[in-house]
């Protein structure tokens, strides 16, 4: 019988079923053949075995493109306590009843402090409605001083127990932090790593986290590519009134925005991810698809080899977004004379102008300290940033100051 991954055949279905039930609905009718083979990596030690390419759940997951991971075989999803805050987790425990035993779950802690991480898990665990996660990290850590001892302890604390399989953390500057994290003595990295931001700063890092027997998680494999800054569209149908009573909201999330998907950006995704995994240190893959066909899109990276047709449409899409956006070099680090955190400010941008997500973008601004965020990069003629990769960082600050500010 033929898969309908209608979002509105899938929501009146659903209509007359309690919201636990509403989800899990979707897998009665039989699925068709998959689209493509599902090939499972090793996630370092650890034993577990993810599938090479995975879900990034971000902050409000569809259930569609869950039902139909599970379907298909794709396993490892990820997620994280403060993602919709909170309601990524939610959505995510929702869709599982009854299948926990179908997926490997991650998600992640802000918190610094043993304390903190220690009351994370236990909201994590009760949100996604199980006993354990298999992935359990610390989240964005770029300088050893966000990952003090005490938090680094309280994930030990934590697998000691049985509440996460695997401990790691997740980080956006590999180079900074893989004495550190092998120091540790972690299970998991999770890192960004694309066609975009490339081998050449990445590489070095990533071969010696896997020589060091820890699984690394690509996040970001394919933002920077498919995808141009443009105007937000209309809140996705799977979002509409009735799915936001089943979840429990009485209205819509705060901040909440989207962007359709590009369909002229599909097969950059495969050729993206292909790119992402000829690399034998990585274990899987989190890109975040847009759409169940996005999905059936992209399993197809985890065959097939990479091609040179595959390398030239990287190498133009790359260079059309090479003015926009930041590869995260850090080579900018305190090159500022006013204290603006050139990369990240512009990696938060990138969150809404390539990740189709203002409001991730807007809280990672706000995360910033008040005398950071009320920085304008407009107030300067011109900037001391000159970026070797051609980012046109002043332009690009002032966008991100005026938008998330």
């Amino acid at each position: 019988m033929k898969h309908k991954s209608s979002r509105r055949t899938f929501l009146q279905a659903g209509l007359m079923l309690p919201a636990a039930e509403l989800i899990s609905s979707h897998g009665l009718e039989a699925a068709s053949q998959a689209p493509g083979e599902i090939v499972y990596r090793t996630l370092g030690k650890t034993g577990l075995k993810p599938s090479g390419v995975g879900y990034g759940l971000g902050q409000y997951p569809d259930p569609d493109i869950i039902a139909r991971c599970i379907e298909l075989g794709v396993n490892y999803f990820d997620t994280g306590r403060i993602y919709g805050g909170g309601h990524s987790e939610r959505i995510f425990g929702i869709s599982i009843k009854g299948k926990r035993d179908k997926v490997l779950i991650s998600t992640k802690s802000g918190e610094a402090t043993r304390e903190g991480v220690l009351k994370d898990i236990e909201t994590s665990l009760q949100t996604l409605g199980t006993d354990h996660v298999d992935v359990y990290l610390l989240h964005g850590r770029d300088t050893p001083e966000r990952a003090p001892e005490e938090a680094i302890e309280a994930l030990r604390t934590i697998k000691k127990q049985g509440k996460a399989r695997a401990i790691g953390m997740s980080t956006h500057d590999p180079n900074n932090m893989v004495d550190y994290i092998i120091k540790c003595n972690l299970d998991v990295v999770q890192t960004s790593y694309s066609y975009v931001i490339g081998g050449v700063y990445r590489d070095a890092a990533i071969k010696k986290l896997h020589d060091a027997g820890l699984g690394v998680v690509a996040m970001k494999p394919v933002i920077g590519l498919t995808n141009a800054p443009r105007e937000m569209g209309p809140m996705p149908e799977y979002f509409n009134e009735r799915m936001l009573k089943a979840y429990g909201f009485t209205t819509p999330p705060r901040d909440f925005s989207y962007q359709p998907p590009l369909k002229a950006g599909e097969e950059t995704g495969v050729a993206a991810l292909r790119w992402v995994l000829r690399n034998p240190g990585i274990s899987t893959t989190v890109p975040h698809h847009e759409s169940v066909h996005e999905l059936e899109m992209n399993i197809r990276a985890m065959t097939g080899s990479y091609t040179p047709a595959d390398e030239k449409l990287l190498y133009v899409r790359k260079e059309e977004n090479s003015p926009l956006y930041c590869r995260m070099c850090y080579q900018c680090n305190g090159q500022c004379p006013k204290g603006v955190p050139v990369t990240d400010e512009l990696r938060f941008l990138a969150y809404n102008d390539f990740g189709r997500s203002l409001q991730q973008a807007r809280l990672s601004f706000m995360e910033l300290p008040r005398e950071t965020r009320n920085i304008r990069c407009s107030d300067c003629s011109s900037c001391v940033i000159q970026c070797p990769n051609g980012v046109m960082v002043r332009e690009r600050l002032i966008r991100a100051q005026e938008l998330l500010a």
